[in-house]
């Protein structure tokens, strides 16, 4: 929660065993963090995790990520930054992705090239 209310722009990584309690952790994190007013967006690498998820959706569906990333090395996705999409983005306080490893690494490159765009 620090990291959220001071803004530091970290990277955590939850990892246990099924039936662990990890996605209730993320849901109260989500569901805490939104209570200060802050937004956080919710998604994951398959529909059936997503809808584990309070207001969870697809990583494809959130970052409109691009469907032949594979084949192209310098991908981005389709997100405008004075558009909608790229506003939220600028303004969000916490993203939380279930299932992260389960998507192909391009995807997450593709990500983190597009505000450079």
């Amino acid at each position: 929660m620090k990291s959220v209310s001071f803004n530091e722009g970290k990277i955590f990584f939850l990892d246990a065993p099924g039936g662990t309690g990890k996605t209730f952790i993320t849901n109260l994190i989500l569901a805490k963090v939104r209570s200060l007013g802050k937004l956080a967006l919710a998604v994951a690498s398959s529909g059936i995790a997503a809808t584990l998820l309070a207001g969870g959706r697809t990583a494809h569906s959130t970052f409109k990520l691009p469907l032949t990333v594979s084949l192209e090395k310098d991908s981005v996705c389709s997100i405008r930054k004075n558009g909608p999409l790229g506003k939220v983005l600028q303004d969000v306080s916490l993203i939380i992705w279930d299932e992260c490893t389960m998507i192909h690494r391009a995807h997450v490159e593709a990500l983190d090239r597009t505000p450079r765009y």
